[in-house]
């Protein structure tokens, strides 16, 4: 018998080192030496602990061998490895897996890897109906495997099973809703996702990453559909703080779904009215994801103008021009915001909406007094009107509108021209560009680039220089028709109206919102300030509604703050013909020195020229100071 035994291990090798698990269960109940239990412990692989538990086990004196086997035989049962112990000693119909269910398992491996999902209720699964141990489930569920990794485990550990836990194996996809999974052991269930729709995803998923947006509808229309579960899955995205995290682990888990996934997602994204996401992965459709120059536009202005938006006067339009959704309108208005986070959070959703959904922000904001920040965004559009004079003519003639001409100025500019080139080299090293050539004493429309643009294109302008430009350009054109010179007019509003939506400049920002803490008590919102103010009625409604007096003077501060910089002279003319010349001073730094006194009161000593505190243009401020 002692011998019958110890033989029977020699001769079932294979068997041992192919299915039996060492795990720590099992070396446990083992009666052998301390020094053997931890050299097979120490082992790192599944097959170096093998060999060192058959080498341990081979090492038993003879006296030892009935005992020791005795209880290795009842460790294998205990530790749910009966197939294993039936080698030894039969007692149930349980035998290891088949070769033609691991050679399955294997030969499917790749492709199993990238779909199956344990971490969903699969372990648990197979835990709860006896095919994996507890050790089994730990060593998955508490690891930091990547999901293919885990995957591949979950394999292997199988491999190792009993020959029924295959077909168990297969109900758990099955009832786990990975019959797709089930389909490439079987035939049998959905099929994955196809390669074509894999390498889709896999493609565009850095664009994917920029423009879906998983939070405004699309995790929910999927959990709808029954494409990803209302658990774990929905919880492992929406646990991603950041968007774009959230859509990689959206579309990873997409990818390891059955094909039908696919069309769910782009169903998912029109319904929830993010067809330019579709248009991505599928190249259909008119409504394409805002262009790499509006992107760039709302990235490198971001900074500025979140600043100058005033969420509340936006949103209601945002939803009602259908740019953005109820989604959108929660996470925005969401309480714990400041104003200048909803500016941050506006400006992030609309860079991943389409470019028609950009372009009506623009109308939007010129819609909503919100000009300045419109032209922040996009530049200045300046227009102009060019004149001829012909060589009989002393006076600029107003009435002449020649259809050809401006055809050919708007042929040349559209297509760089060699007769434009010069002018537009110097438009362009100035920041400026045309960007319409109209009938009706030939309009002009030129795109400045910010502020300094303007100004450039104000002094080509007042030089006379870009008259020159244009009729060096079109020289040979106006010889043949007579003419002498094209001359440029611009009206001085349309150059002053542009200028007075410059965005306020921090330093005058940073005298209004540092002054809050000294004037909540000092400021006096009557209606004679705010009519001065020239504030939209939403604005003024806002300020009116703010509760208390501190209130409303905190918020008329941050109002202004958002106004284009010639409001922060408003305000101060505003409340200096509302006699509030202490506020005045406050906010304008118009002071010689300020010091606290014992009395917990400010001594201020101002200058003479009172005038001089909203006129001057280096008005932002140390606000006063504790000494």
């Amino acid at each position: 018998m002692k011998m019958a035994l110890y033989q029977k291990i020699e001769d079932d090798l294979s068997v041992i080192f192919r299915y039996l698990e060492p795990s720590n269960e099992f070396v446990g109940r083992l009666k052998l030496g301390r020094h053997q239990i931890s050299s097979i412990l120490q082992q790192t692989t599944i097959d170096e602990k093998n060999i060192a538990l058959v080498a341990a086990l081979l090492e038993v004196p003879d006296h030892r061998q009935e005992a020791v086997m005795h209880d290795f035989i009842a460790a294998l049962r205990s530790s749910g490895q009966d197939h294993i112990a039936n080698i030894f000693h039969q007692e149930s119909d349980k035998v290891p897996m088949s070769e033609e269910h691991c050679q399955l398992l294997s030969k499917s491996m790749h492709d199993v890897c990238q779909f199956l999902e344990p971490r969903d209720g699969l372990i648990e699964w197979l835990l709860s109906n006896g095919i994996f141990t507890s050790s089994n489930s730990s060593s998955l569920l508490y690891s930091k495997l990547r999901v293919n990794d885990m995957a591949r485990q979950t394999i292997e550990i199988l491999q190792r099973k009993s020959d029924d836990s295959f077909e168990k194996f297969i109900t758990a996809l099955n009832e786990t809703k990975q019959d797709h999974v089930a389909y490439i052991l079987t035939g049998a269930g959905r099929q994955p996702m196809s390669a074509e729709h894999r390498k889709l995803l896999e493609s565009k998923k850095t664009e994917l990453e920029i423009f879906c947006d998983p939070v405004n509808g699309v995790i929910s229309e999927l959990v709808k559909s029954d494409t990803i579960s209302g658990g774990n899955q929905e919880e492992r995205i929406r646990s991603k703080t950041d968007l774009n995290d959230m859509t990689r682990e959206l579309v990873e888990t997409l990818m390891r779904k059955h094909d039908g996934a696919f069309d769910a997602f782009t169903k998912a994204l029109n319904i929830t009215g993010q067809s330019h996401v579709t248009y991505i992965l599928t190249g259909e459709g008119n409504n394409q994801p805002v262009t790499k120059e509006c992107r760039d536009r709302l990235i490198g202005k971001r900074s500025a103008v979140v600043k100058s938006i005033y969420a509340k006067c936006l949103v209601s339009t945002l939803i009602s021009k259908r740019v953005f959704s109820s989604h959108d309108q929660r996470r925005v208005e969401h309480h714990e915001l400041s104003n200048t986070e909803k500016g941050e959070l506006i400006i992030d959703l609309i860079a991943r909406k389409s470019q028609s959904a950009f372009v009506s922000f623009i109308d939007i904001l010129k819609e909503c007094h919100h000009e300045h920040v419109a032209e922040e965004l996009m530049g200045s559009e300046v227009v102009g009107q060019l004149k001829m004079q012909s060589h009989m003519d002393k006076e600029i003639r107003e009435d002449h509108d020649d259809k050809e001409l401006v055809d050919k100025m708007q042929h040349a500019f559209e297509n760089n021209d060699t007769e434009v080139k010069t002018i537009d080299e110097v438009l362009s090293s100035n920041g400026i560009s045309v960007t319409d050539i109209e009938n009706g004493s030939i309009i002009v429309k030129f795109r400045c680039r910010d502020h300094a643009a303007l100004a450039s294109l104000e002094n080509l302008y007042s030089s006379k220089q870009l008259d020159q430009l244009f009729t060096d350009s079109f020289l040979f054109w106006l010889a043949e028709k007579g003419l002498k010179a094209l001359c440029l007019e611009i009206a001085d509003e349309e150059l002053q109206r542009h200028k007075e939506l410059k965005l306020m400049t921090e330093e005058h920002r940073e005298a209004l919102l540092s002054s809050a803490d000294h004037l909540v008590d000092k400021l006096t919102i009557s209606d004679a300030l705010l009519d001065k103010l020239l504030l939209c009625p939403r604005r003024r409604q806002t300020i009116e509604r703010a509760g208390t007096p501190q209130q409303q003077a905190r918020t008329l501060l941050d109002i202004v703050s958002r106004q284009p910089d010639s409001a922060f002279i408003q305000l101060l003319s505003a409340l200096t013909t509302t006699e509030q010349h202490e506020a005045v001073t406050i906010i304008s730094g118009d002071y010689k020195y300020a010091k606290k006194s014992t009395t917990g009161e400010y001594r201020t000593m101002h200058t003479e020229d009172t005038g001089n505190r909203f006129n001057s243009t280096k008005t932002a401020v140390n606000i006063l100071r504790y000494g």
